[in-house]
């Protein structure tokens, strides 16, 4: 390129120099008569005066016009310089957010609306820097006023949500999450707060319907979505048997046992429902198909009330039915022994005692073998070693909230310490792993590992 430029100034320079020789060998005298006026000059003085005259023109009108535009660009130029300022600002005291400086990012955010007009980028510093300050209401100011902007209004609601939660104003934080979910519906965290807050609730209808939208969006997974729905299905079905609807709370019951027939809550319900209805024989077969997946002591109560057998002896032999699904379960050992304590089969009793709970017996299974030496008469120091063993063996499965960690005496889809829905699994203590506090776990209905 400035090769280019190079070539093309020695080819202006030689036609210059071209002319002025040519002009030079053809001297000649050029005469002038106007108003009067009469002009003798040479023919090359001619042209350089018409050559001066032509650059003054030329610079006259490029003084005309910087004179102007001067105030023009004057306050281009300024208004500029001050877009970087309030750029600046903007960053600095989205920095300071960043650094939890409340005093700094504040500062910066009144100066960034001083500086900038535009709303869509100030408001958001103005809503955090407002949180991080404590000042509820400024924050809430802001947050209403991104909602003028469409594209500000999905990142106000999304402030007005949590403090709506933070504030304990579960109506209004569901209102919000609703028209967020409008605005988005293929929002991963819109879906998620939606569906805690709808269960939470109790509107199980509208919670599923949430669901199925997120399952379309591909936000929650077909594994989770299975449960989830399956747990909604439960919920709706006791909702209709309390409104007296019995055929379509047992279709709903149906419904969630073939989603998920792993799921206790789902096996319980079905076979409740197929008991009262005079189906007994098939709530036998949900309960055993339940059991080879999941056993649970609840599975076995139902299963002999399904039996409609009282004689104790017998009823060992009911059980036995149930637990040979999967016999080698520690539950089916327990049960086995619990039917046979019933019965005053103390042998039997401490041999499956003895196989569910090996070289560590849970406090359950010493508890069960204090039964045995009380209830057949043993010696009285064996019965105070279990209780006393009782004391310090490992805790056993109970239902246990994967979010919080919060312990239940019985099965729930929404846990009572955290609102978390379908996170109550039957397992022991320290199976979850390390678990956080409500406030930093992620929404963990539609994200955790589902079972119960």
């Amino acid at each position: 390129m400035t090769f280019l430029r190079t070539l093309i100034w020695f080819a202006v320079a030689a036609v210059a120099m071209f002319g002025a020789v040519w002009l030079a060998e053809r001297p000649g005298d050029a005469t002038i008569q106007w108003n009067g006026w009469r002009l003798d000059t040479s023919v090359g003085v001619l042209l350089g005066g018409v050559l001066i005259l032509i650059l003054l023109a030329v610079g006259g009108w490029l003084l005309y016009r910087w004179i102007v535009g001067a105030p023009g660009a004057l306050l281009e130029g300024w208004g500029e310089s001050r877009r970087r300022r309030g750029y600046r600002a903007l960053t600095q005291g989205l920095a300071a957010v960043a650094a939890g400086d409340a005093a700094d990012a504040q500062k910066n955010a009144r100066k960034a609306e001083q500086l900038l007009s535009e709303p869509s980028l100030t408001l958001l510093l103005s809503a955090q820097a407002a949180q991080l300050n404590g000042d509820r209401d400024g924050a809430r100011r802001a947050f209403n006023a991104m909602l003028e902007d469409d594209q500000m209004a999905f990142l106000g609601l999304r402030g007005l949500i949590a403090q709506a939660l933070a504030d304990g104003n579960q109506a209004q934080a569901l209102d919000y999450a609703q028209r967020a979910f409008k605005l988005r519906p293929q929002t991963s965290w819109v879906v998620h707060s939606l569906f805690d807050m709808q269960a939470q609730i109790g509107r199980w209808k509208d919670a599923q319907e949430t669901l199925e939208t997120g399952l379309r969006t591909k936000v929650v997974t077909a594994e989770k979505g299975r449960t989830l729905k399956a747990l909604l299905l439960v919920e709706r079905s006791r909702a209709a048997e309390r409104e007296n609807y019995e055929v379509d709370a047992l279709d709903l019951a149906r419904e969630a046992f073939g989603l998920a027939p792993e799921r206790i809550a789902a096996a319980l319900r079905y076979a409740e429902l197929l008991i009262t209805s005079g189906q007994a024989r098939k709530a036998m077969k949900t309960l055993e198909r339940t059991w080879s997946l999941a056993p649970h002591p609840d599975l076995v109560a139902l299963y002999l009330k399904a039996s409609g057998e009282t004689d104790p002896l017998k009823r060992v032999g009911v059980v036995r039915r149930l637990v040979e699904h999967k016999a080698d379960d520690a539950e089916s050992h327990i049960a086995l022994a619990q039917a046979s304590l019933d019965a005053g089969l103390w042998g039997e009793a401490r041999r499956h005692l003895e196989l569910a709970g090996g070289e560590h017996p849970t406090a359950r299974v010493c508890r069960l073998m204090a039964d045995v030496e009380e209830r057949s008469g043993g010696d009285p120091a064996k019965l105070h070693e279990w209780l006393a063993r009782a004391a310090e063996a490992p805790a056993d499965r109970a239902w246990r909230c994967s979010a919080c960690g919060a312990h239940h005496e019985a099965w729930r889809s929404v846990c009572e310490s955290c609102g978390a829905f379908g996170t109550l699994h039957w397992r022991a203590p320290g199976t979850f792993g390390h678990i956080l506090p409500p406030e930093l776990q992620p929404k963990p209905a539609l994200q955790g590992p589902m079972t119960s």
